[in-house]
């Protein structure tokens, strides 16, 4: 070991020496003269050796991690060992072997470089290290190379050895299930525990009387005072339900699925009962079953405003029926649309789809719309493609006269800085041609889209969205997200986005190059829903209650309840002085009458019908025959006639 040169004196000062020893599990940790000890005097040996006519060192503490795997360097005392290294408390690190300190090659390199860094010397018992040595610094990587092999070696060892005892029909290490013990004889065989056993098969015709895991589990907690029942919990029931162990059945997962055997313990459950209640389970047994409602856009459906996405919930209105609808998990932060009816969502994408699949002239038109947005994003990765090119250019010429310069130096200090000047300007070279690639390749995926005829297009979608719309309810949930790229539900519709017939999901292709998007009208009835945009209607743009019924195709009486709702009614002063009655002919607005040009017109009708010589009654009738409004709604009567004869004008009020 080369003489380490502390940052705080000389190379003759008294190293600090730390101690590090691991064991891997809690065994071997409990063990008092066991193998952390052992380390512990190996190291102080160590030690002493290098004291002997000298005054090499001096130990300040040892460092004892037990029962921590060693595929990690998540250990409490190594990570303490690394804060005292990085305050400089020590000068040199004593471990038995490499292993000791990591068994991945990775951690390993991590922590040389760290220790390096530190001026902090790693001293290995079983392998002589000098860290001001290159050749040594091969040696180590070499030697963690095959620790990492060892340790992969022994793990696929355990492995297979597992999987040969599985074979064998042997029982799982750990804990014993419900109804078995272990056999202190043959570790792998269980014997039945016959109290435990009684209340497993009481647990299985509990469930196929109940025909629920709740009311099972409800019932069993009741009956039994037995702890690991009080423990149970609804998954914990149903894991005891579907564990073939019961049956006598050894399970053995494996990577390409799983594999059975028959098991060295006797059965508990008959085949029979264990066949009755998977049935239930799987909801194939007799019984009434409440049907699950199927959010097919449940993961897909976001908030356009938030981004957050929108859940599947149930609950009961104000008539007491069940209804499904898709919302936030609390109300919307930005403002935008709280909730969908689940119903209303699919009817409504669904209907685009099927327009999209029937009507070819509408496919072709947002097909187009999509194509020009792809011919602006090729155009642009071009022109960046070619900006890349000239600074590649110009990195290669500055690469090449920093190497030169670099060679030409003399001295260590002006060297060594030619050469980092010449790393920086070899990443920045490595990263352009990187982003040139990956540029290139996505031109290449646009320009082969663009170049797709629009009519086998439609073919590839229209075979993809025929056999989603013949799909059932519960397959629809799977098949939506292989054709529904993103669906977020704005103020005034749902923003509809279709995956690219030969993209997927994650690939360049789907994720920007979009041919077909579209915005799915709301009903007005789901737009007043939302307060931002009622708000806007409202308040911003100042349209009436009548202008915004009109706008959005609802009663002017439904924008009316909207908008006391929300809290948006207009409260004014001029409001509160209205006065009760407004005579006919005239409105009242921003604090005075306001002539009202239809009734004017009507009272003049009437005059003139008057002085032709008309009865009351013979105007009256004949207004009524007209469905001449009134200022209520009402009919017209001879009294109202003659009161609106008499009547002086509101202005002279």
């Amino acid at each position: 070991m080369a003489r380490h040169k502390s940052a705080t004196g000389g190379p003759n000062q008294v190293r600090r020496v730390a101690f590090y020893v691991w064991v891997s599990t809690e065994g071997q940790a409990r063990v008092v003269e066991g193998s952390l000890k052992n380390q512990e005097q190996m190291l102080a040996s160590e030690l002493r050796r290098r004291n002997t006519g000298q005054n090499w060192g001096r130990l300040v503490g040892s460092y004892v991690d037990g029962g921590f795997s060693g595929s990690s360097i998540d250990r409490p005392e190594f990570k303490r060992l690394l804060a005292d290294v990085e305050r400089g408390t020590i000068d040199a690190i004593f471990f038995t072997e490499l292993s000791r300190l990591s068994r991945s090659l990775k951690d390993f390199l991590n922590i040389f470089e760290f220790t390096q860094q530190h001026k902090c010397d790693l001293v290995c018992l079983k392998t002589e290290i000098d860290t001001t040595s290159p050749f040594s610094n091969l040696v180590v990587r070499i030697l963690m190379v095959f620790a990492e092999f060892e340790r992969d070696m022994t793990a696929d060892r355990i492995r297979r050895n597992a999987y040969e005892r599985s074979k064998r029909g042997l029982a799982y290490g750990g804990f014993e299930p419900l109804g078995y013990k272990r056999d202190p004889e043959h570790k792998g065989k269980l014997l039945v525990d016959p109290e435990e056993a009684r209340i497993v098969r009481d647990i299985f015709q509990t469930y196929l009387r109940k025909r629920s895991l709740l009311e099972s589990l409800k019932a069993l907690k009741k009956k039994y005072e037995h702890p690991r029942i009080q423990k149970l919990s609804r998954n914990g029931i149903y894991g005891i339900l579907t564990n073939r162990m019961y049956i006598g059945i050894r399970e053995i997962k494996t990577t390409n699925g799983s594999e059975e055997v028959p098991g060295k313990w006797t059965a508990i459950v008959t085949d029979k009962t264990f066949g009755q209640v998977r049935d239930i389970l799987s909801g194939n047994g007799p019984g009434p079953r409440t049907p699950r409602h199927n959010y097919i856009f449940s993961g897909l459906i976001h908030c356009a405003r938030c981004g957050k996405k929108l859940q599947g919930k149930s609950g009961k209105g104000r008539s007491g029926q069940a209804r499904y609808y898709y919302a936030h998990p609390g109300r919307c932060t930005e403002g935008g649309l709280h909730s969908i009816e689940a119903e209303d969502a699919h009817k409504l994408v669904e209907g685009w789809l099927t327009r999209m699949y029937k009507d070819k002239e509408y496919f072709h038109e947002l097909l187009g719309i999509g194509k020009e947005e792809l011919s602006k994003k090729l155009r642009a990765l071009k022109s960046s493609l070619k900006r890349l090119d000239h600074e590649d250019a110009a990195l290669r010429k500055k690469l090449h006269n920093a190497t030169t310069q670099s060679l030409l130096k003399e001295g260590p200090a002006t060297k060594a800085l030619a050469e980092k000047d010449a790393e920086q300007l070899l990443a920045r070279l490595q990263e352009n041609e990187r982003q040139s690639e990956e540029q290139k390749s996505q031109a290449e995926s646009l320009a082969a889209i663009l170049s797709s005829g629009d009519d086998a297009l439609f073919r590839l979608y229209a075979d993809q969205l025929s056999k989603y719309l013949k799909s059932p309810p519960s397959q629809k949930c799977r098949r939506i997200f292989e054709l529904v790229r993103t669906l977020t539900l704005g103020e005034e519709g749902l923003h509809i986005e279709l995956v690219h017939p030969n993209g997927s999901r994650s690939s360049y292709i789907d994720q920007t190059a979009i041919l077909l998007r579209d915005r799915i009208p709301l009903p007005g009835i789901l737009l007043l829903k939302s307060k931002g945009f009622l708000k806007r209607l409202y308040h911003d743009e100042g349209l009436s209650t009548n202008a915004i019924a009109r706008r959005i195709g609802v009663g002017q009486s439904t924008v009316s309840d909207a908008i006391q709702k929300h809290g948006l009614a207009k409260k004014t002063e001029d409001y509160a002085k209205r006065p009760q009655h407004v005579p006919f002919g005239y409105e009242y607005k921003g604090g005075k009458y306001v002539s009202n040009p239809k009734e004017q017109q009507t009272i003049r009708m009437i005059r003139q019908l008057r002085n032709a010589g008309m009865t009351l009654r013979d105007i009256a009738a004949h207004l009524n025959r007209k469905l001449v409004p009134t200022k209520r709604g009402g009919v017209w009567e001879p009294g109202m006639l003659q009161r609106l004869l008499n009547k002086p004008k509101a202005s002279d009020r």
